[in-house]
């Protein structure tokens, strides 16, 4: 009798420890998922205003719309070609820290975007005569511009990029 006493206590200490164990476990595990919620709830509207502000700095670098807010004249080809590095820098300076909130996949073609554009304002100089006035430097720009929408491609991606948060 004492034996049988002895196996129905170890049986019950062993079910009451499974028992304690699998709620331990669902309480931690939903606590997990409260805490991974709580962070997406702060994380998501910071992600969001990263991708904002990423496709603002695309539009903001666009040719056509560089030009026009940058464009002076009676300014030479270097002058012109000066302002509008410089605008493009800058800008991406400025927003550089949006990275840590956007996919690697974005940033590089945002990164890919920047350099193509800085590479057309570069090329488009090159072929003109540095006495050229800066009017007809912004034509051949916005010729050359309209000929590889690296703009459109990036903001496509980060368009993509960000349906996927939803």
């Amino acid at each position: 009798m004492n034996t049988t006493v002895i196996v129905v206590a170890c049986f019950a200490m062993i079910t009451i420890v499974a028992v304690t164990k699998l709620l331990v476990e669902r309480t931690l595990k939903m606590q997990a998922i409260e805490n991974g919620k709580a962070a997406k709830s702060i994380a998501l509207p910071l992600q969001l205003q990263a991708y904002e502000r990423m496709a603002l700095y695309l539009e903001r670098i666009e040719p056509n719309q560089l030009v026009m807010r940058i464009h002076g004249d009676g300014l030479t080809v270097a002058q012109e070609q000066n302002l509008l590095l410089t605008a493009i820098r800058s800008e991406f300076e400025h927003n550089l820290s949006q990275q840590i909130y956007i996919s690697p996949a974005v940033w590089k073609r945002i990164c890919d975007a920047k350099d193509d554009i800085i590479t057309i304002v570069n090329t488009v100089a090159e072929q003109m005569d540095p006495n050229t006035n800066s009017l007809e430097y912004a034509e051949a720009l916005l010729i050359a511009a309209a000929e590889k929408p690296v703009v459109e491609n990036a903001l496509a991606v980060l368009k993509t990029d960000v349906q996927k948060l939803f």
